[in-house]
């Protein structure tokens, strides 16, 4: 009797465990100025890096593009946050820092170059996966 017991108790802390609705992620088709991408967002803002001027040729340096997104969707940490989805190509880029509630999403076939040099003549690549 005391097993059967046992067995109802956690059957229905299991059914309330798996109903409740605590974090939310959705998968979501999002839309920007230039183009449409399916990604993974928890965060209420999203943009991608083309919006704020990248260029994912391997050659343009994106380091102010990096810096100005991040700068700029840095303002809906309040709101829940934002994503910055970077979209297939070679993003070649110095350093820059991230913010709290902000989620930084690459696509299957991005690929950052970075180099700790921001002259571009002395570039020293390594490339990140």
């Amino acid at each position: 009797m005391k097993i059967h017991v046992i067995r109802l108790v956690s059957a229905v802390f299991l059914v309330i465990l798996l109903s409740s609705e605590k974090a939310e992620s959705r998968k979501a088709k999002i839309v920007t100025n230039s183009f449409e991408y399916s990604a993974i967002n928890c965060r209420a803002h999203s943009a991608s890096l083309t919006d704020f001027g990248g260029v994912g040729d391997g050659i343009t340096s994106n380091t102010k593009a990096f810096q100005y997104a991040i700068s700029n969707l840095s303002q809906y940490a309040t709101e829940g946050g934002a994503q910055l989805y970077v979209p297939a190509g070679k993003w070649l880029t110095g350093s820059f820092s991230l913010t709290s509630h902000f989620t930084l999403y690459l696509d299957k076939d991005a690929v950052l170059l970075a180099s700790q040099s921001l002259c571009k003549s002395q570039f020293s690549l390594i490339q990140l996966q």
